[in-house]
């Protein structure tokens, strides 16, 4: 058991590396084309910096052929962004507003972020449909044509919005020179990603039989806690220094991907067989979304809001980790 817990710690900071190395590489690339402050460049992005959940999910699937943990990879990381993330966004400004880095404790958010809470809210929920009734191809389609159709939509609404910022590479400290540096820092985050997705695909499965926890309830946990940190991170810093519109915008970009784009993927690739973890995911990033999307819609969002998602957080790690459910 000690052996397992710490093979999947290893394996998640060698994945959590990879994630923080390749995002770092795509803004950086985004920024120096002009993608980053354009509102298409905020809609694309998201397919981009989410690549680490995907090749987990790629690898867990046709590599491990552990369907059960690429499909609760899709499940988990709009649960941890709608539970942990917003939760600590939260925190963050709270001791932001201490330190007298915010003005108050209320985010005030640009009203075109009300559209993809929308399509999060409806969406995400009818994931579980196609277990329950099949059509699992005819699904597929709707929610692939679904992202199309939200990308339109925003593109059609505003050419300008979500302003993003890069950092420079970090492996600039040692080579100064951007294009083999840009080259050799994708390189080690795509070889690294690989490597530690294998390593993590596999420590989930052997710890999922050694205490009998749901491979899917693992993975929607343990997945996101890797790959999703590097924008997690981000919107908290915004947060803490009160860039409220850019802080929540920057987590919802791939919470609509995971309703739209990647369960399509799932749906076309899997047999989309779900148990009670995705079931419970569900319900938790539904009822969070229909109370940051009413807080949206008046464009204030209170603090308060942002951490209500952490108690699903807390007894979600309750019920899986010390229930076993």
């Amino acid at each position: 058991m000690i052996e397992t817990i710490l093979s999947l710690l290893g394996s998640i900071v060698m994945v959590f590396l990879a994630a923080m190395l390749f995002v770092n590489t795509v803004e950086y690339v985004g920024c120096r084309f002009g993608l980053g402050s354009s509102f298409i460049g905020a809609i694309i992005s998201p397919l981009f910096t989410s690549l680490p959940e995907m090749v987990v999910f790629l690898v867990a699937i046709f590599v491990a052929k552990e369907e059960s943990i690429g499909v609760g990879t899709v499940f988990g990381q709009p649960f941890m962004a709608s539970s942990l993330s917003y939760g600590l966004v939260g925190i963050a400004a709270i001791i932001g507003y201490w330190l007298k880095k915010r003005d108050d404790l209320i985010f005030d958010v640009d009203s075109s972020l009300v559209i993809p809470y929308v399509f999060v809210t409806v969406l995400f929920p009818l994931t579980i449909v196609p277990s329950i009734i099949g059509f699992h191809k005819l699904f597929g389609l709707i929610f692939l044509a679904s992202y199309v159709s939200y990308v339109w939509m925003m593109c059609k609404r505003m050419e300008e919005g979500i302003i993003e910022e890069a950092d420079d590479l970090y492996i600039c400290r040692i080579i100064p020179h951007p294009l083999p540096s840009v080259i050799i820092q994708a390189m080690c985050s795509i070889i690294l990603l690989y490597i530690g997705s294998e390593k993590l695909v596999e420590s989930v499965r052997e710890l999922a039989l050694q205490t009998g926890i749901s491979e899917m309830g693992l993975a929607l946990v343990i997945v996101p806690a890797a790959t999703a940190i590097p924008e997690t991170a981000s919107a908290i810093i915004w947060g803490y220094r009160g860039r409220d519109t850019l802080s929540i915008g920057s987590l919802v970009g791939e919470k609509i991907l995971y309703s739209t784009f990647y369960p399509g993927l799932g749906l076309l690739m899997t047999s989309w067989t779900l148990d009670i973890h995705a079931y419970m995911s569900v319900v938790a990033t539904t009822v969070i979304s229909l109370v940051l999307l009413y807080y949206i819609a008046k464009g204030r969002i209170p603090v308060k809001a942002l951490c209500f998602g952490l108690i699903f957080f807390v007894s979600y790690v309750i019920l899986v980790f010390v229930m076993h459910v």
